[in-house]
């Protein structure tokens, strides 16, 4: 997770004289990575403040009015159309070479020297949306930027009068630290880091004045495990309106927009602290009472995005004493937002469960910068901060005051995390000899509290270290103690040294060594491999014709694209081959990876290593079998396994009921090869054919290997023959080899050439032509004895299949 984080601001908590390259240098190398910088006022360049001295009217057109610029060092004179300027007004002013947005829109363009119908302009006097602030100054279509409100003189750079000379730092922040997902966070880490000193004070909740008489409200938490502190307090007297420039700066920088004071407070808070905040307009709060409960079934509430949400009766919500007005954690409610004719309203600080906002936010198709944090767990303690500086802000920009008592409610006790910390222990870990008083007092920066023990073990001090509050969820135990001394310390400052030892052994698992041999063999084929996800959705298993209750469902998918467990490989790759056949016709394609069976009763399922080959195209014939079948059979050689093909009896939705077969290891079915169902194909979109094979990797390996042994070189020649038989068309090649070689000893080899039909052998005929190879140890063949074996070879054929031998 990312946060944009201006210099400046973090300057304010930590006293920094570094550069901000130099900053980021630093940082990034012990905490925090900082991806990127953003300078802010290169684009300012060239602009300036100006006070409008005189107008006069232009001669030459009605709309437009030359201005008497006072610009600090001289007068210029500028053409201006923009209705609300002012003798007196402070404006922009953008001179030659400066680059602006002519209207708002369009690219940049570079000013320079003009004249404007007939009259010397010597720069431009600019709108808010033509120098990229419309979000900070909003105004009409045709009116310009008013700087009057700014202390600068005239002549003062823009990006200094506008405090824009800053660096924006594009922050990576992980997600087990969202302690450091803010600006005090940064701040505090930067404070170690850099060696400076850490200069943030938390700010403290007033009291309500004695003089005041406290509105009726009322806070109650139905969800306790849920919300484990919910801390409100109401301020009155508000004017609602735009934020201050420094602040709407702030939020600008940080990529939120202004909205009004009150909901810009609240963001702030969130940036600067990391505590997400919301304000209520407690005059839309029924009975001046907030509820912290679950939603009832069917519950309905209009949020800030201008979406309706139906609820349901898992989900968390924030209700007043009729109806729901936030969804907890992660968004506010519509009918209770602030809005200019706000006079009174109720901050809330918080901390919920964050697999429960996680949770809400996924089944609602929700995501908010609040949800963001909460999600990664705060601690209870942040919310105190977070509400004393909002009231402290709304007091300085909104002249609110105080209307309540603030209300908090915890379930359960601030929690205190102890581990002992042995230095020598943290030594080792890291492998450089640092003092323990320097590791103390890392620890110490960090904010860890530390008391030393009044014994020693073995003459070593041992300490008992406190976990700070922002950092309980991440520090789980005294390994994480020796982490922290080592990131501070420089993980660049430690020595490279070769690690000694042996050298890690290639795995001697068969079956990963067959997974790796597998991929080799089917890349060197000319095989694409595919890189499928291990989930997928019920989309997708649907149109495979897998049932997906029937498969394993994840407890917390990512997304509705994401929420089985793959049973097969076939639908993920069908899937692959419908998003690229646009731009891939035709292409081979494999995958080595893990399915999972899912197992009733049992937690965990089966993962068996499986292998899918697959080839794809629009032909009518049976290349694409052929190139199929004959890669498997290439890759069975490769791995010295013995595999029989044989014609499937059982009925499968998933493959073509007459051109499939099984892949046996003896009498156990390891996979199948065949055409995919046009039915499959059809649900998938696919106008062409698809043939592919899966088969159980595992169950591959777990059979015995070919029973390897010598025979020596030939001493004679072999006598050769081509063979063409006529049989039955449901007579399978495999037979027909088997019982050849059954019948002679003196065969060889024997090799299937071709596979022919016509009408004239007849409509249920084909015929097998094959290259057969006789050869003896002790003696050169005779014709005649070769006849005699092909003699006994025909009577065979014609006793078992009834075949004979082609005229």
């Amino acid at each position: 997770m990312n946060i944009l984080a201006s210099y400046n601001w973090i300057k304010e908590f930590v006293i920094l004289k570094q550069s901000p390259e130099e900053f980021a240098r630093r940082v990034s190398l012990s905490g925090p990575g900082v991806e990127r910088l953003y300078p802010q006022a290169p684009p300012f360049e060239f602009m300036i403040v100006g006070k409008v001295l005189e107008l006069k009217p232009h001669p030459n057109a009605d709309k437009l009015q030359i201005a008497v610029i006072d610009w600090g060092t001289d007068r210029a004179e500028i053409v201006c159309g923009g209705t609300n300027l002012s003798v007196g007004m402070k404006v922009v002013v953008a001179l030659p070479g400066a680059q602006v947005r002519w209207h708002g829109a369009g690219d940049l363009i570079t000013l320079e020297p003009t004249e404007i119908r007939g009259v010397k302009s010597s720069g431009m006097i600019c709108g808010a949306s033509e120098i990229g602030l419309q979000d900070g100054f909003p105004h009409a279509e045709r009116e310009i930027m008013d700087m009057s409100w700014c202390k600068a003189k005239p002549g003062t750079k823009l990006a200094k009068a506008l405090d824009l000379e800053d660096t924006v730092f594009d922050v990576e922040v992980t997600t087990n630290r969202p302690d450091a997902f803010s600006i005090v966070g940064l701040a505090r880490e930067a404070a170690v880091i850099l060696a400076e000193p850490f200069v943030w004070k938390e700010a403290v909740t007033p009291l309500m004045p004695k003089s005041s008489k406290p509105v009726p409200f009322e806070v109650a938490n139905h969800e306790k495990t849920l919300c484990t502190r919910y801390q409100a307090v109401v301020m009155d007297h508000i004017e609602v309106g735009p934020s201050p420039w420094w602040l709407k700066n702030r939020l600008l920088m940080a990529g939120l927009r202004p909205i009004n004071n009150i909901v810009d407070i609240t963001n702030y808070v969130m940036l600067e602290l990391g505590q997400p905040m919301h304000a209520f307009d407690y005059e839309k709060l029924a009975g001046g009472k907030i509820r912290i409960r679950k939603a009832k079934k069917g519950e309905k509430i209009l949020l800030l995005d201008g979406s309706e949400k139906i609820l349901s009766a898992d989900q968390l919500i924030i209700a007043d004493a009729e109806k729901p007005i936030a969804v907890a954690g992660v968004m506010g409610g519509e009918g209770t937002g602030v809005v200019d004719q706000t006079n009174t309203i109720v901050f809330e600080a918080a901390t919920f469960d964050p697999v429960s906002v996680r949770r809400t936010g996924r089944s609602l198709d929700l995501r908010s910068d609040s949800s963001l944090r909460f999600e990664k767990g705060l601690p209870e303690e942040q919310t105190q901060a977070a509400l004393a500086r909002a009231v402290e802000l709304c007091q300085k920009i909104a002249c609110g005051q105080m209307a309540s008592k603030v209300h908090d409610l915890r379930s359960d006790s601030r929690r205190r995390v102890k581990f002992q910390f042995r230095p020598d222990h943290a030594e080792r870990l890291i492998g450089v000899k640092i003092p323990a008083a320097r590791m103390v007092k890392i620890l110490k920066m960090l904010g860890f509290g530390i008391s030393r023990r009044s014994t020693i073990k073995k003459g070593k001090p041992v300490f008992d270290v406190e976990v700070p509050y922002w950092r309980v969820r991440d520090i789980e135990g005294e390994r994480d103690f020796a982490e922290e001394i080592a990131r501070v310390y420089g993980y660049a400052n430690l020595p490279s040294e070769i690690p000694a030892g042996k050298l890690p052994l290639a795995p001697m698992d068969p079956v990963l060594i067959a997974e790796d041999s597998t991929k080799k063999y089917l890349s060197a084929a000319g095989f694409t491999e595919l890189l499928n996800y291990s989930f997928v959705s019920s989309e997708v298993l649907t149109k495979a014709g897998f049932a997906p209750e029937s498969c394993l469902q994840i407890a917390n998918p990512l997304s509705t694209d994401f929420v089985f467990m793959r049973p097969s490989l076939v639908p993920g790759a069908l899937a692959a081959i419908k998003e690229n056949e646009g731009l891939f016709p035709e292409n081979d394609l494999f995958e080595v990876s893990n399915v999972y069976q899912r197992h009733d009763g049992l937690n965990l399922p089966d993962e068996l290593a499986t292998v899918l080959i697959a080839s794809y195209g629009t032909t009518a014939d049976d290349r694409l079998f052929r190139r199929v079948k004959g890669t498997l059979e290439s890759l069975f050689d490769d791995l010295d396994r013995d595999v029989q093909l044989k014609r499937t009896e059982q009925q499968n939705h998933l493959w073509h009921p007459g051109r499939t077969v099984d892949l046996f290891v003896g009498d156990v079915v390891i996979g199948t090869l065949g055409e995919i169902h046009p039915a499959i194909l059809n649900a998938f979109g696919l106008a062409g054919r698809v043939v592919a094979t899966e088969f159980d990797l595992a169950g591959l390996m777990q059979s015995q290997k070919r029973a390897g042994g010598y025979c020596s070189i030939p001493l004679f020649p072999p006598a050769r023959r081509d063979l063409a038989i006529v049989a039955a068309e449901n007579v399978e090649y495999t037979r027909v080899e088997a019982i050849i070689r059954s019948v002679t000893d003196l065969l060889a080899e024997v090799e299937l050439f071709d596979v022919y039909r016509s009408d004239r052998l007849g409509k249920e005929q084909k015929s097998f032509a094959m290259h057969l190879s006789f050869s003896h140890a002790e003696h050169t063949l005779t014709n005649e004895e070769v006849e005699l074996e092909i003699s006994r070879i025909l009577t065979a054929l014609e006793k078992e299949l009834g075949a004979k031998l082609r005229d």
